[in-house]
């Protein structure tokens, strides 16, 4: 077991963890990520690693949907509300809208958080990750 792969994998998850709550510091974790993968030569490490990669693309897959979703649905209604148009429907649409726009980044935010801080135990037992 390489104690510098096991210390690097160890800041990675640190890193998203502090990402859940700063965002742009998950792209440092990857990076850190990609760079180690080339380095692990223990199988059960290369589990943490493949973990890391997936909570990444995982969270940046949901953060470019939000993102594009926002500008196709959100600001259409509120451009429509803008031009008085006040009918139920854009306010159902609108109610819609913010409900997804609050659980699902907080249904991302706890699922980096969680994955990491579960993941980063199983890292300092020196487990594999099982399932992905």
């Amino acid at each position: 077991m390489s104690s510098k792969s096991v210390e690097n994998l160890r800041i990675v998850y640190i890193l998203y963890m502090v990402g859940a709550f700063f965002g742009a510091i998950m792209f440092v974790g990857v990076i850190l990520a990609y760079i180690e993968r080339g380095k692990i030569t223990d199988h059960w490490l290369e589990s943490h690693v493949e973990k890391q990669i997936r909570i990444f693309w995982i969270w940046l897959i949901f953060v470019v949907v939000l993102t594009v979703g926002a500008f196709l649905f959100f600001f259409p209604i509120l451009f429509a509300l803008s031009w008085g148009e006040f009918n139920v429907g854009v306010f159902a649409g609108l109610g819609a809208l913010l409900l997804l726009y609050v659980f699902v980044p907080l249904g991302l935010f706890l699922y980096v958080l969680i994955s990491s801080i579960r993941s980063l135990k199983s890292l300092d037992r020196g487990d594999w990750i099982e399932s992905f």
